[in-house]
């Protein structure tokens, strides 16, 4: 095993492309919704809008065309002081995965392969509870299932961090995910999120990986949050375990 700091391959195209699809598989979602009325959007986060007080839609507009992909976190009545909520959400990769099958700069699969029709939803279940005055603690659980029309070729697989973890579940049928999230207030301008997450494909050759995340928010406003951190992932690819560290950069905007 090496460790390598931030081990993207070194081509501007690539990165913006391998972004595109971490940012829409692996969303920092937030356990908390929005009021309703309420709209948020990132530069990378989703869009999302507080539909009431209970149910929260997410998505990627700007990505639709390429990646459809909607999600919808609703609060559910509150179960001896914890706080409940679930999320489903539905990705269809294959837009994009095609426009990524080519020779030369951007393609990261040979054209030799077909890209059938994938789609994938996952539903995760979330419990939070107050630690204290300033800090929480959410445990969550999740089944990811996916659906492809033709058997995926194994050579077709994406050995980047993040994201082959997230597409492996179309070649696998279906993936679990369980984790613990912390948040806490530093400062009234100042909060932290820290999380564990642990993915498995089960009967998938590489079929565990885990993931640390520490992201720090400061409200330079009302309306707009900067958020900056980093994402450490440890995971089974073709060539072997290896550890990534990705730097993580956001601007957010409420109304």
């Amino acid at each position: 095993m090496k460790f390598y700091s931030h081990q993207l391959r070194h081509n501007s195209i690539t990165i913006i492309i391998v972004g595109v699809i971490s940012l829409l598989c692996a969303v920092a979602t937030a356990s908390e919704n929005l009021h309703k009325g309420t709209l948020e959007i990132g530069l990378f986060q989703p869009l999302r809008y507080g539909l009431s007080e209970n149910i929260e839609i997410r998505t990627h507009p700007v990505l639709l065309f390429v990646i459809p992909n909607v999600a919808v976190q609703q609060r559910h009545p509150n179960w001896n002081d914890i706080a409940v909520a679930s999320s489903h959400s539905m990705v269809i990769p294959t837009p994009l995965l095609k426009m990524m099958t080519k020779k030369g700069v951007g393609g990261f699969i040979s054209p030799e392969f077909n890209i059938p029709f994938m789609i994938s939803f996952k539903n995760e279940i979330k419990l939070k509870r107050e630690l204290n005055d300033n800090w929480d603690i959410t445990g969550k659980a999740g089944l990811t299932l996916a659906y492809s029309s033709e058997e995926m070729d194994g050579r077709t697989t994406i050995d980047l961090p993040v994201v082959f973890q997230r597409l492996g579940v179309f070649y696998n049928g279906y993936g679990a995910n369980f984790g613990l999230d912390f948040t806490g207030t530093l400062s009234p301008k100042l909060s932290i999120l820290t999380d564990f997450d642990m993915l498995l494909l089960p009967g998938f050759k590489e079929a565990f990986a885990l993931e640390h995340k520490n992201l720090l928010t400061w409200a330079l406003s009302n309306r707009t949050n900067i958020q900056i951190g980093y994402k450490l992932v440890y995971g089974e690819y073709p060539f072997g375990t290896q550890w990534h560290l990705l730097p993580l950069l956001d601007v957010l905007w409420r109304w």
